[in-house]
C-alpha cells in the first residue's frame, strides 16, 4: 500500500511539474517565471534617443540698427533696432556693447510692429563707459529666429 501511495505521489508530482511547462506562457524562451513582464513594450536606450525630437534650426533674422548715438546732456547711449523680416512677439534683442577692453550684453524686450519686430528702446547710462569709440551690434533671438546686426561705431564723450 505504501508502495502504491509513493508511486501515485511521484506520478502526481511528475505530472504536476511537467504541467508547469504546459501552462507557462513563454514556450521556447529562457526567461525565468520570476522575471516580471509588462504588457507594454519598452524602448531601448538607442531607440528612445533616435525617437526624441531634435530641435529645428532657426530661421535667419535680419537685424538692422536704425540709429545709435550718445547723448551727453542726457547721459545715455541709445540704440534703436528692428528685425525687418519677422513680425512676432516674445523675442529678445540683446545689445552687444564693446567699449575699451569690455564687452557687455544687455537684453531688451522685442515686440511685433506693423510689419517688423521692434526692439524696445536700448538706453545705457554713459557713466562707467570709456571715452572714445565703442562698437554696438544687436542680436535678436526668438523660438524660431536668430540673427545679428552689423556692428556700428558710436563716440562716447
Amino acid at each position: 500500500m505504501k508502495k502504491i501511495a509513493s508511486v501515485i505521489v511521484a506520478t502526481a508530482l511528475a505530472f504536476g511539474l511537467s504541467g508547469c511547462a504546459l501552462l507557462y506562457p513563454n514556450w521556447d524562451t529562457n526567461q525565468n517565471p520570476e522575471t516580471s513582464q509588462s504588457a507594454e513594450p519598452t524602448e531601448s536606450a538607442s531607440e528612445s534617443a533616435s525617437a526624441s525630437p531634435t530641435s529645428a534650426p532657426k530661421s535667419k533674422a535680419s537685424v538692422r540698427i536704425s540709429d545709435a548715438y550718445s547723448d551727453a546732456s542726457a547721459g545715455m547711449l541709445s540704440v534703436v533696432a528692428e528685425v525687418t523680416n519677422v513680425t512676432q512677439d516674445g523675442g529678445t534683442c540683446t545689445l552687444i556693447l564693446q567699449n575699451g577692453n569690455t564687452t557687455k550684453r544687455l537684453p531688451f524686450k522685442a515686440e511685433a510692429n506693423v510689419n517688423t519686430t521692434q526692439c524696445h528702446p536700448m538706453d545705457v547710462p554713459l557713466t562707467g563707459l570709456t571715452k572714445g569709440t565703442a562698437l554696438v551690434s544687436v542680436e535678436y533671438e526668438s523660438s524660431t529666429h536668430f540673427g545679428v546686426s552689423a556692428a556700428q561705431s558710436v563716440v562716447i564723450p
